[in-house]
């Protein structure tokens, strides 16, 4: 079992700790349902040292990334943030992860669980003169999210570093001594800031953010909340509602794919599947009945047929609902009502649009909602 250099600060702040892919990670701490909804109205901190860091670097480092993704890399500036996927030919969604443009270099942020999947990808179709480097190991991460982390932010480096940024945008600087990347960016739909700081320094800088944020109401969030958060965000969660059987366009994730740059990996087959239409699609639906609808479920039409599954649900504090996503088939994603089959009883529910709850980032001073595009 691995421990992140956090892990001991997580026990003694009361987190019950669970094996998370190999990881004993900080399942809660007060509690799911409050730590979720406290981070939407007021904000919420949590060790995310588990994610995979994999450095690209090398003068076809843009090219390289570029024949390997679908997104347009070469759009990129440095100090920005993309989202992005690694692709099978035949379009399926190996992992999905955030690319970070560092002039020289590009950091791609993985998935736990993929890590070494997504580095022998990587090194499998990379050219003689590049370089992949796991950086994992030397980097511990922190994600300070909700409408008030950006005040404790201003306090740990300073107003005009956190006032300039923008969402999906970052800056590299010292701290005590320590390399740090800061961005403005997160898994929850809230402003928020993730904090990629060298092993050795991530214990004092833990501690400091909980002392400036404790007078702005900050907890402690295990990986529990930040579940309940991400699902009323509508993001997808890799293994849950995409994976390599996974096409971007049935999982609603058509805006990153970019058929008109040069060919990369999958490229054609997601050409045909555009052309010929996806026959299931993921959607978000609100329970109407009392029930939790768990991954695997099925999903049922009126009529009790069933169209589909249940990818991830979960209860909302926030929204005081019973919420989900899932994959049904084309024809019966329209506005309506579904049911979902719990325990051999049929329970109504009804679709939704996603997210569940607005996009609340930020974008330099001024507000903005809306997906990630």
């Amino acid at each position: 079992m691995k421990k992140t250099p956090l892990y001991e600060k997580t026990v003694q702040s009361g987190a019950k700790i669970v094996d998370f892919h190999g990881w004993e990670m900080p399942l809660q701490y007060c509690g799911i349902l409050e730590e979720s909804k406290k981070t939407r109205t007021h904000m919420g901190i949590c060790d995310v040292s588990h994610m995979a860091q994999v450095r690209v670097t090398g003068k076809g480092a843009l090219d390289f990334l570029q024949r390997l993704t679908p997104n347009n890399v070469a759009s990129l500036c440095p100090g920005e943030i993309q989202y992005n996927l690694f692709l099978n030919e035949q379009g399926g969604i190996i992992d999905d992860f955030m690319l970070y443009h560092c002039g020289r270099s590009f950091l791609c942020v993985v998935n736990a669980a993929n890590k070494e999947k997504d580095l022998k990808w990587l090194l499998a179709h990379c050219p003689v003169d590049m370089d992949i480097t796991d950086e994992s190991d030397q980097t511990a991460l922190i994600s300070l999210q909700g409408p008030q982390a950006h005040l404790v932010m201003k306090r740990v480096f300073g107003e005009s570093l956190i006032e300039e940024m923008g969402y999906m945008k970052f800056n590299e600087m010292i701290f005590k001594n320590r390399n740090c990347l800061i961005s403005r960016s997160g898994y929850t739909g809230e402003d928020g800031f993730e904090i990629y700081v060298d092993y050795q320094a991530a214990g004092t800088l833990w501690d400091e953010i909980l002392r400036n944020g404790e007078p702005h109401g900050l907890i402690c969030v295990g990986l529990g909340a930040r579940d309940v958060l991400r699902i009323e965000a509508g993001y997808c969660l890799w293994g849950n509602d995409i994976d390599e059987s996974t096409n971007p366009y049935e999982a609603g994730l058509h805006w990153v794919v970019k058929l008109d740059k040069k060919d990369f990996i999958g490229k054609e087959k997601l050409r045909q599947i555009r052309a010929e239409g996806i026959t299931r699609a993921r959607i978000g639906f609100i329970m109407e009945d009392r029930g939790v609808p768990r991954q695997g479920y099925q999903l049922c039409d009126e009529q009790g047929n069933v169209i589909g599954k249940v990818t991830s649900g979960t209860y909302s504090a926030y929204l005081e609902k019973f919420i989900g996503m899932g994959y049904v088939s084309s024809d019966h994603t329209a506005f309506g009502h579904i049911q979902v089959s719990i325990r051999d009883r049929l329970y109504r529910a009804n679709i939704a649009g996603l997210p569940f709850v607005p996009f609340r980032h930020k974008s330099n001073k001024a507000q903005t909602y809306g997906a990630i595009k």
